[in-house]
């Protein structure tokens, strides 16, 4: 198998690592990390990691998870990329084809967006790809992303901000919610530990049951509720203070952030 030199292994590059390594196993994987202590940490898990891409192969798969604003320095500090022919993979929130393909110096790159739910082969990604781009292209980049969970294709680039607010901050925002929850439950009287067992399996159980039934979230939540009942006196209250108005608000913010990263 070709080698997989992961770009920036703080949290999304990490989490992509640990996501490769259980469907892989780690001796094709490579991590390049410049923080001594997140490098110190990775190498303790048994990944190989160096401060720099040295040597690389035309066939191996480089997946770029920098913060944006580091992209350039990176580019920089593994010049060899700008010699490498083989399959690029973006995971950069923000970072266009336009940008990669100035920067690269060619167009044999994969912009996608995963989430951190990667690290345990749960993730989405959603990815768009030029259309020009090979077939020995995709191939490679859906290996990466189908041993992280599963992966969606669009064809619009402009999309790609709004996928970086749905899936990239998406685990984010469920977690904030969760949070909530677990607050009500712990500030009732709930133990803390009870009161996380309840949240994580109210998030798992809901979602299994959407997946495995092919139920609408609505029609769940519909199924839950019962007229004058303690459910629907809930959901008034999320109507009331436009939960949904809030949460759109908020994905935008998100999309919109990502748009000026572009920039």
């Amino acid at each position: 198998m070709e080698k997989i030199h992961i770009l920036g292994a703080g949290n999304m590059g990490s989490a992509i690592l640990f996501g490769l390594r259980e469907r892989y196993g780690s001796s094709h994987l490579r991590a390049i990390e410049n923080n001594a202590s997140q490098a110190a940490y990775l190498a303790a898990c048994g990944f190989e990691v160096s401060e720099r891409i040295e040597n690389i192969d035309c066939a191996d798969i480089v997946v770029l998870a920098v913060p944006p604003q580091r992209f350039k320095n990176a580019i920089l500090d593994n010049q060899v990329l700008l010699s490498h022919v083989g399959p690029v993979i973006s995971v950069m929130a923000g970072v266009t084809t336009k940008a990669l393909c100035k920067t690269l110096g060619h167009a044999q790159f994969i912009r996608s967006i995963p989430n951190t739910a990667s690290e345990v082969r749960e993730g989405i990604t959603i990815y768009y790809a030029q259309e020009n781009a090979g077939s020995d292209l995709i191939a490679a980049a859906q290996i990466v992303f189908g041993a992280i969970g599963i992966y969606v294709q669009v064809d619009d680039e402009g999309l790609m901000d709004s996928a970086t607010a749905l899936a990239g901050g998406g685990p984010a925002l469920v977690a904030y919610f969760a949070n909530a929850i677990q607050q009500y439950a712990e500030n009732e009287g709930f133990g803390s530990e009870v009161a996380r067992q309840v949240c994580t399996q109210l998030l798992y159980g809901t979602s299994l049951l959407m997946r495995s039934t092919g139920k609408s979230s609505m029609q769940l939540c519909e199924e839950v509720q019962t007229a004058g009942g303690t459910t629907e006196q809930a959901i008034q209250v999320f109507e009331r203070n436009d939960l949904n108005g809030t949460v759109a608000l908020a994905l935008s913010a998100a999309a919109n952030r990502s748009v000026e990263l572009g920039k």
